[in-house]
């Protein structure tokens, strides 16, 4: 069978663009006939196995995109369309990030009383705003077919911000990759990492990966570590994601110094970092499945998010790890923080925590989309429903750079 996946950017890029490939291979190795529709592919230079297909690069704006996406899927003649949340009229309408009002709201929750009158100003104003919202409305109003939401709450939130019954929504949780993500890659990296970064194995190291450092709660996480640090406790914390105008950013934050903290910037491959951290830090405002959280579980070691995460959904509060119900409260991070500065608290969560990652595979997660396939085509899913693997590459990627000495980002940190 031939399917049609439209998402506005593909490849090694946020979540949604990594986990879109992925399930994009997934398929081909299934048997499938996998045509991609995209206006931007991360890195530009990527070779696939299957077709893609390009938008205008003019198409940034949501309607134009749209209107060009649909001219390409009636010459591919696919008979599943999933959308991305990308585009209209598809068969399968896969909210990874949005929708769009949800996430505006999400993060104008992050921001200072003043800056979110002034937000709430510019949305009603400003034509790039108003025309995401008119987007939103009309990809709602113009999709007939199933919904896929990653989490209860998202599931919750769709039908009043853009109009869409209950009915045809679907909560699926994403996966992991219960291979590449593993304990074992502790006994591989842990030592090398905290050797390059210079953190003492003595010193519990913290974990955050994020691009949009107030949406996924970095400020507060800093000012927690802070606490524990004026507190003599011996911690050090990780941050993975862009630094675009870090200086900046931290002088508008009121970040003078004095705080244990490396930024290391956008990596490749996170996974020899999830090794060498004892615990990860995901204080997030919004995320409608936080694949990092999974990523975390998987490899073993406890997990700090909160109730605005679809993959706090899955976790066990006291378990895994902690689900606070406050982005906002410090006080109950630095807390949670200061509890899990105890080796054997650490110890039997993480083994909580690979199990319940065992729970939500991958493989798990495309056999749930199949049988939506199946559902909307009338037909039984094709192929092996369990016959997915990565390649080695991917299971090295950066770590194997830290076993060679290459290739390793530069180091910024604040101290």
């Amino acid at each position: 069978m031939r399917v049609a996946l439209v998402t506005q950017k593909f490849g090694r890029g946020g979540g949604q663009e990594r986990w879109t490939e992925n399930f994009a291979t997934a398929l081909h190795e299934r048997g499938w006939e996998v045509h991609v529709v995209t206006r931007c592919i991360l890195p530009s230079d990527a070779v696939f196995p299957f077709r893609i297909h390009y938008v205008p690069s003019v198409a940034r704006d949501p309607f134009r995109f749209a209107i060009e996406a649909q001219r390409l899927l009636a010459e591919i003649q696919p008979e599943v369309v999933h959308d991305m949340g990308d585009g209209w009229g598809g068969d399968l309408l896969h909210y990874h990030g949005g929708p769009y009002p949800l996430l505006a709201e999400r993060k104008l929750a992050a921001l200072s009383p003043m800056c979110q009158l002034l937000k709430r100003w510019a949305w009603r104003v400003l034509p790039h705003y108003r025309r995401r919202y008119r987007f939103a409305r009309e990809q709602g109003r113009r999709h007939l077919g199933l919904v896929i939401a990653l989490s209860r709450y998202q599931a919750g939130q769709i039908p009043n911000l853009v109009g869409i019954p209950k009915e045809r929504i679907r909560v699926v949780y994403n996966g992991v990759d219960i291979v590449r993500f593993s304990p074992a890659n502790k006994v591989l990296f842990r030592e090398a990492v905290r050797d390059y970064l210079g953190v003492d194995k003595s010193v519990t190291l913290f974990l955050v990966v994020a691009n949009h450092f107030a949406l996924k709660g970095v400020p507060q996480l800093m000012r927690a570590v802070a606490e524990l640090s004026r507190k003599e406790k011996r911690v050090h914390l990780l941050v993975l994601g862009r630094r675009k105008g870090l200086a900046g950013w931290m002088a508008r934050q009121g970040f003078r110094g004095g705080i244990p903290v490396t930024f290391l910037g956008w990596v490749d491959d996170p996974t020899p970092f999830y090794a060498a951290a004892d615990v990860y830090v995901h204080p997030t405002f919004y995320d409608s499945c936080s694949l990092a959280v999974l990523e975390a579980l998987a490899t073993g070691i406890p997990v700090i998010t909160t109730r605005y995460n679809g993959a706090g959904e899955i976790m066990e509060d006291g378990r895994e790890g902690f689900v606070l119900p406050d982005p906002k409260d410090v006080r109950a991070l630095r807390e949670k923080l200061e509890m899990l500065l105890s080796p054997q608290l650490r110890k039997e969560m993480g083994v909580f925590a690979r199990e319940k990652a065992m729970l939500f595979r991958f493989e798990r997660n495309v056999d749930e989309i199949l049988h939506l396939y199946g559902e909307i085509t009338g037909l039984r899913p094709i192929g092996n429903t369990h016959s997915l693997h990565f390649p080695s590459s991917l299971s090295i990627g950066v770590g194997a750079a830290f076993l060679r000495g290459k290739h390793l980002p530069e180091r910024e940190a604040t101290a």
